[in-house]
This record gives structure tokens, C-alpha cells and sequence, in this order.
């Protein structure tokens, strides 16, 4: 009976924390209150500059590639441009007038004044061939 007595003791006692402590256990939890406080502040700060200066980033690449994309329409327009003066340059140095100066200063040749034209059998005809020559002058 006296171990039953001593258990209810037991339970029934209550421990009272000394005043001091109780003070120390509070100004302890609101120290570390404060701390957590400002580490999640620091954090959300930290995260806010990481945001702003992968936006910079992004916005300088976003620039730079614009102004490459200026760089190569610029490119682009004055290509067509020597293109197209290509395209006249060599129209003006197929035409026949200009090869038939050539021939005439550099060459030494003439213009034929007379054409000469072939006169053919048609398919089924055998037989001699016929000529007809222009007049020679």
C-alpha cells in the first residue's frame, strides 16, 4: 500500500519552475522568435535581388539579340540591293551590241552582211541536198 500511496504522490505533485528560468525560457523563445524573423526576411530579400537580376539578365539578352537580328536585316537589305546592281550589270554585259563591239575592236572580226540559208529534204525524201545562198556582195 505504501507503493500506491507513493505513486499518487507522484502523479499528484506538481513541479513548479522556478521564476528565473521561466523569465530565461522566454527571453530565449523571443530571441529565437526575432531570429527566425529576420533569417525569413533576409531570405525573402535574397530571393527578391536573385529575381531582379535574372530579369536584368534576361532583358540584356533579349536586347543583344534584337540588336543582332537589326545587324542582320541591315545586312540582309544591302545583299538584295548589290544583288539586284549585279543582276543589271550582267543583263548589260550579255546584250549583243556589246559583244559584237568586242568582237569588231578586240577580236578583228566583221559582221557577217550576208546569211547563209540551209535549205534540208524533209524525212521521207531521199535525194540531194538543196542550197540556197544569200546574195554576196
Amino acid at each position: 500500500m505504501l507503493a500506491r500511496k507513493y505513486d499518487n504522490f507522484a502523479t499528484q505533485e506538481r513541479w513548479e519552475v522556478p521564476e528565473e528560468t521561466k523569465k530565461r525560457v522566454k527571453k530565449n523563445n523571443e530571441v529565437s522568435n526575432r531570429r527566425q524573423k529576420r533569417n525569413r526576411i533576409l531570405l525573402v530579400i535574397g530571393m527578391l535581388l536573385t529575381m531582379y537580376c535574372v530579369a536584368v539578365v534576361r532583358s540584356e539578352t533579349f536586347v543583344s539579340s534584337g540588336n543582332a537580328l537589326i545587324a542582320l536585316k541591315q545586312q540582309e537589305n544591302t545583299l538584295i540591293n548589290k544583288n539586284a546592281e549585279t543582276k543589271i550589270e550582267v543583263d548589260l554585259l550579255k546584250g549583243p551590241e556589246r559583244i559584237t563591239s568586242i568582237a569588231e575592236k578586240q577580236l578583228g572580226m566583221s559582221i557577217a552582211r550576208n546569211n547563209i540559208y540551209v535549205k534540208t529534204t524533209p524525212v521521207g525524201k531521199v535525194g540531194n541536198a538543196e542550197y540556197a545562198y544569200a546574195n554576196k556582195r
